[in-house]
């Protein structure tokens, strides 16, 4: 290991050993615990604090909140009401301060609506049937696992982690990482510049990203992944695939089903490719180079301003007609090459 980065992680473990220590050095400026029924709603304003939801087979809502300081610590408060059937939740804190932590812990029961509203703190789901959640966070991290339900979450500096869960999502993040794994549903995330990774996915899934690159393994049903530059990675996949890149690189790898593949200055290869009916290739700049596992029933409509166009072992420049099967393959490229065997 070089010098340098041995450097650095020393100077991390350090700095965390010191905020490991401060933390424990503050005083508990407020603590409460409380219990609540005939809710069927609840709205948390947790402004720093963690935010950490679990499911459990109760009838009540079990609440306990504490928040440490070593400053203005009267000025501290977790504040409760109930409003109707809403349970209402917000942390109070000084208008000046130094460092402070803070914790909201919650046990709930099936089937409640949640909103959660977070400045900085993260927010953690778990083991949990929800009718929808929603969470607004300015730079918190997310994580979800073990949630059945409908969730919306708005993060713009924090990463959105979502394991084991059955539902709907729709998530946007600025900068944060999106991270998919074992889930069934209905999936719509963006995030302009966070990496994206999705595996083990059964149902509908439609990405929108910037900078960062996109990586999908094991996933079946309606795909729709569109980046700026970043590039995207499909692996086993299974379904109707659509994807779409400006100047990131396309790679798919052992999927099956419809495409419709579009690139401007990117290239687009793929890799024991099996057709399930007529698709589509798009590219302005970048090169086609698909490996086919499907060989039977094709044919190819190939166009190109000035490159060489290949297919079913013929070759030639601009314009190649190919076959007579029922599945259309189409090919368009203004300067990129396009070869398919």
């Amino acid at each position: 290991m070089n010098k340098p980065l041995l450097f650095l992680i020393s100077f991390i473990s350090v700095l965390n050993i010191v905020f490991s220590a401060e933390l424990a050095a503050q005083n508990i400026a407020t603590q409460r615990e409380e219990s609540f029924n005939r809710v069927d709603s609840i709205r948390i304003n947790a402004d720093f604090c963690v935010v950490k939801l679990v499911g459990y087979e109760g009838n009540t809502i079990e609440f306990n909140g504490t928040i440490k300081s070593d400053e203005n610590a009267d000025q501290y408060k977790l504040i409760t009401n109930i409003s109707g059937n809403k349970l209402n939740i917000e942390v109070q804190k000084p208008s000046s301060w130094t460092s402070h932590w803070g914790e909201i812990n919650l046990k709930i029961p099936n089937g409640l609506i949640i909103e959660v509203i977070s400045q900085s703190g993260k927010v953690e789901v778990q083991s949990l049937v929800v009718n929808n959640i929603d969470i607004q966070s300015k730079s918190g991290h997310v994580n979800i696992s073990n949630v059945k339900g409908n969730i919306q979450s708005n993060s713009p500096a924090g990463n959105f982690i979502v394991d084991n869960f059955e539902g709907n999502i729709k998530s946007k993040s600025k900068t944060g990482a999106v991270i998919l794994r074992n889930i069934k549903g209905d999936f719509n995330v963006s995030s302009n510049k966070g990496d994206f990774t999705v595996s083990q996915l059964e149902g509908k899934i439609k990405t929108d990203g910037g900078a960062g690159n996109q990586e999908l393994e094991n996933i079946t049903g309606d795909i729709s992944l569109k980046t700026s530059s970043g590039d995207i990675k499909l692996s086993l996949a299974k379904g109707n695939i659509s994807t779409r890149t400006f100047e990131g690189n396309q790679k798919i790898f052992q999927s099956e089903g419809v495409y419709k593949i579009q690139t401007s200055s990117g290239g687009i290869t793929g890799t024991r490719i099996k057709f399930t009916a007529s698709s589509s290739f798009t590219t302005t700049e970048g090169n086609i180079k698909v490996q086919m596992n499907t060989k039977t029933d094709l044919a190819f409509i190939l166009k190109s301003e000035n490159s060489y166009l290949r297919a079913m072992g013929k070759s030639k420049k601009k314009s190649l007609k190919v076959g007579k099967g029922s599945i259309v393959i189409t090919g368009t490229s203004t300067t990129g090459s396009q070869a398919y065997y």
